[in-house]
């Protein structure tokens, strides 16, 4: 046992190799994203060297805006069904949708924003605010 443990990484290693904390690996651990490879007697976690390459896609999946539930799907298509492109490419189209509903959102926003900026700009300055009457 004790020689299959030196090609494994201890968590710390693995936080070193990969650049996320030792924090977000067992916060990953726990969400079922990652999974230690082995544990030694007194209950250290080791890891091969492909989970640091599972922890930059999540890093680079969360910076594409993907939810962590998300990322577990993905990475299930790659584990269990030989990463077929149509069932990702399905996952990539949806965040799409959901990225453009945002905008779509955000949009609304910005203008209800820029409406009541207005108001404040061409009211004098010493005048009850508008926006804030809302508070009652």
């Amino acid at each position: 046992m004790e020689l299959v443990m030196k090609n494994l990484l201890k968590i710390g290693e693995l936080s070193k190799e990969s650049g996320v904390s030792i924090d977000t690996i067992r916060f990953y651990e726990d969400k079922g994203l990652i999974n230690p490879t082995n544990r030694s007697e007194k209950g250290y976690r080791f890891y091969d060297s492909y989970t640091s390459s599972v922890l930059q896609f999540i890093v680079t999946s969360k910076e594409l805006g993907f939810t962590l539930n998300e990322i577990k799907d993905l990475i299930n298509i790659k584990i269990n069904r030989n990463g077929k492109c149509s069932l990702t490419l399905d996952k990539i189209k949806e965040k799409e949708l959901d990225i453009d509903r945002k905008i779509t959102e955000l949009k609304k926003i910005k203008s209800a924003l820029k409406k009541v900026s207005k108001k404040c700009e061409s009211s004098k300055g010493d005048s009850n605010c508008h926006f804030l009457e809302l508070l009652g």
